[in-house]
């Protein structure tokens, strides 16, 4: 969905008093969002029918869990009922205090306009019968009166409801448009570091390069069976670099703990962490780099476990994703370390 449009379009159709059309927009921008809470306000303003509000909610909650869903529903009540309160009563107090019982509006936004034409025309309708008698009369306009009171009352609460709704939706598209800038440039910079790491494997290990490409590219795929080679490519990404900077060695070697292992081919996420604990010091930019680097091993062991079990599918796609983000931001502050360690280049004399 292009959001920025879509954001225009309900500018436009607010310039426009097109209050309904605009709601529709911010329902199902808010839908594609998957932001469950404004969804079912919108979606109260348009039909407040509990029945039907319901199979919608079902629908569009089906992934969240009982207590999620049972606060998105109670919530989404609470904040459009405090919408729909009115300052005043019908029955004519305005000002009404806190305490006091006060009158809602619960129409749907398609209603409010034919509410408000209906309301006037009743009101032109209330004309005095001609011929009649002085008491009568008096009888008639006082009777007429409390139900021209009555009937505008109807329509400064549709009016009132109505300007609120408009208000929410300009709110929504307003928050939309900052929270689009502010992602805009959070993806600047997760491109920079993508770059980054790109570049310097480009021109160092073929290997490693070709191998968090064909990762990046299975990322933005929906297809299972792409989502499966996700996993794979991570972790194959994640050996490539192991073998990179801490190639295989065959006899037993003893690691910066003092502890003796295996740092063979197959113990590539070993090699790993002893190649980051022996490369820099100790220090609390490398205390980070460790962890980084622990969160990563610790991903690709469960990934192994798994694996081994005959249950990889079982592996949330969600997972592979946050491996291969994490796999990037790892490398992208190894690279900057291993940048700032290196030998400035020797200048050329002229003489």
């Amino acid at each position: 969905m292009d959001y920025s449009n879509a954001i225009e379009r309900i500018y436009d159709h607010l310039e426009n008093d097109q209050v309904e059309k605009a709601v529709l927009l911010c329902l199902r921008v808010a839908r594609n969002l998957q932001d469950h809470l404004n969804a079912m306000i919108f979606l109260r303003d348009l039909n407040p029918d509990k029945q039907q509000l319901m199979r919608a909610f079902r629908e569009d909650t089906a992934k969240l869990n009982d207590q999620a869903a049972e606060y998105v529903w109670k919530r989404a009540g609470e904040l459009w009922l405090q919408s729909r309160v009115l300052g005043f009563t019908f029955d004519g107090k305005d000002d009404v205090e806190d305490g006091e019982k006060r009158d809602v509006l619960t129409v749907g936004v398609s209603e409010i306009d034919a509410e408000i034409e209906q309301m006037e025309k009743c009101i032109n309708d209330l004309t005095l019968p001609a011929g009649m008698e002085p008491f009568d009369l008096a009888a008639f306009t006082d009777r007429y009166n409390n139900q021209k009171t009555g009937y505008r009352l109807r329509i400064k609460a549709n009016r009132l409801i109505r300007g609120r709704i408009k208000t929410r939706c300009l709110n929504y598209a307003v928050s939309l448009e900052r929270q689009l800038e502010g992602q805009k440039k959070t993806d600047q910079f997760l491109h920079g570091i993508q770059t980054e790491v790109n570049n310097y494997f480009r021109i160092r290990c073929e290997d490693v390069y070709v191998k968090i490409q064909k990762a990046s590219q299975l990322v933005a795929s929906n297809d299972p069976e792409d989502q499966s080679l996700l996993l794979t490519e991570v972790r194959r990404s994640i050996k490539a670099v192991a073998d990179y900077f801490y190639p295989a060695v065959r006899e037993p070697v003893m690691c910066s703990d003092g502890k003796q292992r295996n740092l063979d081919d197959e113990k590539y996420l070993n090699r790993l962490e002893e190649y980051v604990a022996k490369e820099f010091p100790k220090g609390s930019s490398s205390e980070l780099l460790e962890a980084e680097v622990k969160v990563l091993t610790a991903f690709v062991r469960r990934l192994n476990d798994i694996s081994s079990k005959g249950v990889h599918a079982n592996v949330p796609t969600d997972e592979a994703k946050q491996g291969l983000l994490g796999l990037y931001m790892f490398l992208y502050n190894l690279i900057a370390k291993l940048q700032l360690k290196a030998p400035p280049e020797k200048s050329v004399s002229n003489g």
